[in-house]
């Protein structure tokens, strides 16, 4: 690491003073409008892909499977490259680009009647989305104050919930299987809602770029990945949070839905209103949470969190046992989920922003981005082997073991901290 040892995360990420003003500014909000806007028209198509590609294209449902793990390897392996770029370059020349390929490829979604215009079309999508994650968390860093990035984090997650269950609104009043068109046009609105995004960011000014001076400068004094590598506390702080995301949300997709449907015998049509009242949940109560979590140590908030997906887990198992009272038990696991989520949402990105150096924002930000592909492909396949041999029990059992290790692990790390004055305070970056 190019940074001296003693260096702490105070140094690096800056102090805060009493006077920080928590308010978003302006072109902070002008982002989170792009993001909502987004983020309606990913909720138009989120829940479709697979009878899209299956039902309505014909593709094998094993083939879809690959499919998906395709696209997901293929953000995995672009991530070092655009951490990179971001911070060579700035978050928002990468940023415009990557949602001109969204919209490129998710507008194409329509135009896919076989396997290898699927493959082709999810690669065109998987770069886009490898490069918009890291590029906007690391913009909303430049214009947010370290006080107000929690904020920021958790108005982002809600608004995504809120956009994703409009859209998902709208698409259940438009869709049907027996007409391909409507689903067509679901993608076609979702590429035009990245244009909409592309659109909205013009009006964020000011930040994003690097000058040439800036690049040379970077060049000179970044270690680049092995830079990221050597700090210690953010690689111990990555493994936790892929601990975490694997018995977290890497298990609601194919875990939460098969242990509900076959296990606890709720109808598929029934596990809609769980999920419905997980999202309703994160889009009113998020900013409450936020507002109540800024205080609190941030190694508590995420061993809490932890604590909450645990709960969570928990309730599901009993809803496979008592099954007069299944539906309710499975709303109640994601009711539970949905507090943790919101405990965690604000506080990860703030924590890998904080630790982040200015010149490595952009290798920090996509770094954090791979725990997400890491832990979603890995999930579904403990899910998909202990469910389908009948080992319904133990993955249960794995899921509260992992976030016990995961709640007990953070809180041995030195992470950087907020102070009741609102002061950063931590450890060594180095450990």
């Amino acid at each position: 690491m190019v940074c001296c040892p003693q260096i702490n995360v105070q140094q690096r990420a800056g102090a805060i003073g009493d006077n920080s003003e928590v308010k978003l500014p302006f072109q902070i909000r002008v982002l989170l409008l792009g993001v909502l806007l987004s983020a309606v028209g990913n909720g138009l198509v989120f829940s479709f892909l697979f009878i899209y590609l299956h039902e309505v294209r014909g593709i094998p449902s094993g083939v879809v499977g690959l499919i998906s793990a395709y696209g997901a390897l293929v953000g995995l392996t672009l991530s070092p490259i655009v951490g990179s770029l971001v911070d060579h370059w700035g978050p928002k020349p990468v940023l415009y680009i990557s949602l001109l390929i969204s919209a490129c490829g998710y507008f194409n979604m329509a135009s896919i009647h076989g396997v290898t215009s699927a493959l082709v079309v999810t690669t065109i999508c998987a770069i886009g989305q490898s490069a918009m994650w890291p590029s906007q968390s690391a913009i909303a860093a430049e214009l947010t104050s370290e006080e107000q990035r929690p904020r920021y984090f958790g108005s982002q997650f809600a608004l995504m919930n809120f956009g994703m269950g409009l859209g998902g609104m709208i698409a259940s009043l438009v869709v049907n299987i027996k007409n391909p068109q409507t689903f067509v046009n679901l993608y076609h609105g979702d590429g035009i809602s990245y244009i909409v995004y592309f659109i909205v960011i013009l009006f964020v000014r000011g930040v994003g770029h690097r000058s040439s001076q800036e690049r040379v400068e970077n060049s000179n004094r970044s270690g680049g990945w092995s830079e990221v590598i050597s700090d210690r506390v953010f690689v111990k702080f990555w493994l936790i949070s892929i601990g975490a995301i694997f018995c977290g949300y890497a298990q609601l997709e194919v875990g939460f839905t098969a242990f509900s449907s076959i296990v606890a015998k709720v109808q598929p049509a029934d596990i809609a209103w769980a999920f419905a009242a997980n999202t309703f949940l994160i889009a009113v109560a998020q900013l409450w949470f936020v507002k109540r979590m800024e205080r609190v140590d941030r190694r508590k908030s995420i061993a809490t969190a932890a604590f909450f997906w645990a709960l969570a887990w928990i309730a599901l198992a009993c809803a496979g046992i008592v099954h007069s009272q299944a539906l309710a038990l499975v709303i109640i696991c994601q009711i539970v989920f949905g507090i943790g989520e919101m405990i965690w949402s604000p506080i990860m990105p703030s924590i890998v922003n904080q630790l982040a150096p200015e010149h490595l924002r952009g290798r920090y930000n996509a770094a954090s981005t791979s725990i997400w592909t890491i832990a979603s492909i890995m999930g579904p396949v403990l899910a998909g082997v202990l469910l389908g041999a009948g080992l319904q029990w133990i993955w249960i059992a794995s899921l509260v073991t992992g976030l016990s290790i995961v709640a007990f692990a953070v809180m041995r790390l030195h992470l950087p901290n907020q102070n009741k004055e609102g002061k950063s305070t931590g450890a060594s970056g180095r450990d």
